[in-house]
């Protein structure tokens, strides 16, 4: 089959350029991007390493659409470019639902694809992943808001069914039979362990043990770690990596954080180190280095100078000098974000409304947020200049916003929630906490959150700009 080049155009932050591939062996370097918003389609290819291995920096091919709007390969359409002869007719349906980890919750955007040729390891470490071209002959599905999907296929058997959204994938061995054929949670849901061996990746995450502001409890919730009946992660069980709040030098060694794909610095982090709010200067060119070669990085409300001194172009707090606000808000924000509205409103009643007097989704855009600690002034375009020599903008997409009653003009509202690009990596921050009194269930933010982690996995579908100036 010759290699040919598929697009699709979607609307809003969702699939611009998606590219169709013959030869999983070839075009380990060829990718196009739409960096005003995610997005993704999944399968890693060939890395700078000849035994297929990928060193932190390295440009990677990497198949991931995410945040899409469903649909089937265009293979033989006009925008195709496929022959005739490589295609055929679907005569099966695979009909299921992409679940967490933990089985509950339904995501959406998720690519859903069956195929019987191998598919390849995801790095152990942090790489630049930039997207590369499925098989012309494939076809492919994006879940619904509702988690849900329906992929066309061609019966045979011994294939491989592919679920992934951000650096969750999951891969398991099919039998495609003529007719629908019904796939059973365990085998669409994404995988809450790094089990390559077994068909299952997770990005590979490190987390400060921040009290309050316990991160740790979400990613757990979510499917990362085992909780107790009042929403603790039960110790010994988490699938990321915790790191003593105690130990800021920690970022000092740019290899420390290499081999994670996500690094977390919730509120609490900082609280009690005595350089806290500067940031020493090697820290925060290490965490420029780690994210322009396509680390992930959180940060959140008090925890501020781990987004504006290594990113400064990006973000004005409102008070720099003293940046936790003091009392703490809450505050009705919007979700402005079309797709994370369209999830939030697609989630079964049960995660909408979990009792004990914690916020709902049921005033949706409208939504509470508890506990911020920070506010911010004014996000900005950040300009840079792509390899096609156009200007691009990097800057802050904003997913949450709202007033900040503790800021001198409260009524004004301000973005409370966004993800940056650097280099070939993302930022996200949020003015709220998450999880900081134990809990069952997810709130509104929480959810917000997760949302946003699997968005900022996802792969580059154009070669990322080089970062902006710093300073």
């Amino acid at each position: 089959m010759r290699l040919v080049l598929w697009t699709m155009v979607f609307v809003g932050r969702s699939l611009v350029g998606l590219l169709a591939i013959s030869g999983l062996a070839a075009c380990a370097s060829e990718s196009r991007d739409s960096d005003d918003g995610p997005t993704q389609l999944t399968t890693l290819l060939d890395s700078a390493g000849t035994d297929g291995s990928a060193s932190a920096g390295d440009t990677t091919g990497y198949l991931d659409v995410g945040n899409g709007s469903g649909g089937v390969s265009g293979a033989g359409d006009e925008g195709g470019g496929c022959e005739a002869e490589d295609i055929v007719d679907p005569n099966a349906t695979l009909e299921g639902t992409v679940f967490a980890p933990n089985l509950e919750i339904p995501i959406s955007g998720a690519v859903v694809y069956i195929t019987d040729r191998p598919v390849p390891d995801i790095p152990d470490e942090s790489y630049c992943a930039e997207c590369v071209e499925l098989e012309c002959d494939v076809n492919f599905v994006f879940t619904e808001a509702d988690g849900t999907f329906s992929l066309p296929a061609v019966a045979a058997p011994g294939q491989q069914l592919v679920v992934q959204k951000g650096e969750f994938r999951h891969v398991v061995d099919f039998d495609v039979v003529e007719g629908t054929n019904t796939v059973a949670p365990m085998d669409s849901a994404l995988p809450g362990r790094w089990d390559p061996a077994n068909g299952m990746w997770i990005p590979r995450i490190a987390v400060y043990e921040a009290d309050p502001d316990r991160v740790y409890n979400v990613l757990a919730k979510f499917g990362l770690g085992a909780v107790s009946a009042t929403g603790d992660l039960i110790p010994g069980t988490e699938q990321f990596d915790l790191i003593s709040s105690a130990n800021g030098s920690w970022m000092d060694d740019l290899n420390n954080l290499r081999p994670y794909h996500i690094v977390f610095v919730p509120c609490a982090t900082t609280s009690a180190w005595i350089e806290a709010p500067t940031v020493p200067g090697l820290r925060a060119q290490n965490i420029r280095d780690y994210v322009a070669g396509g680390g992930k990085w959180y940060a959140t409300d008090h925890a501020n100078e781990y987004i504006s001194v290594p990113f400064d172009p990006y973000v004005d707090f409102h008070n720099e000098a003293m940046p936790d606000l003091q009392p703490a808000y809450d505050v009705v924000g919007q979700v402005l974000d079309a797709d994370m509205l369209a999830w939030l409103q697609a989630l079964p009643a049960a995660l909408k409304d979990i009792g004990g007097g914690y916020p709902t989704l049921n005033q949706l855009p409208n939504v509470e947020l508890e506990l911020n600690y920070s506010g911010i002034d004014a996000v900005h375009e950040v300009m840079v200049e792509n390899d096609e020599g156009e200007q691009v903008n990097v800057g802050p997409y904003t997913y949450v916003d709202g007033p900040c009653t503790s800021c001198s003009d409260a009524g004004s509202s301000r973005p409370m929630a966004f993800v940056g690009q650097f280099g070939c990596g993302r930022m996200m921050y949020s003015t709220f906490e998450t999880s900081s009194v134990a809990h069952a269930g997810l709130s509104p933010q929480e959810l917000a959150l997760l949302y946003m982690i699997l968005e900022i996995g996802v792969c580059h579908d154009t070669p990322p700009p080089q970062p902006p100036p710093v300073g």
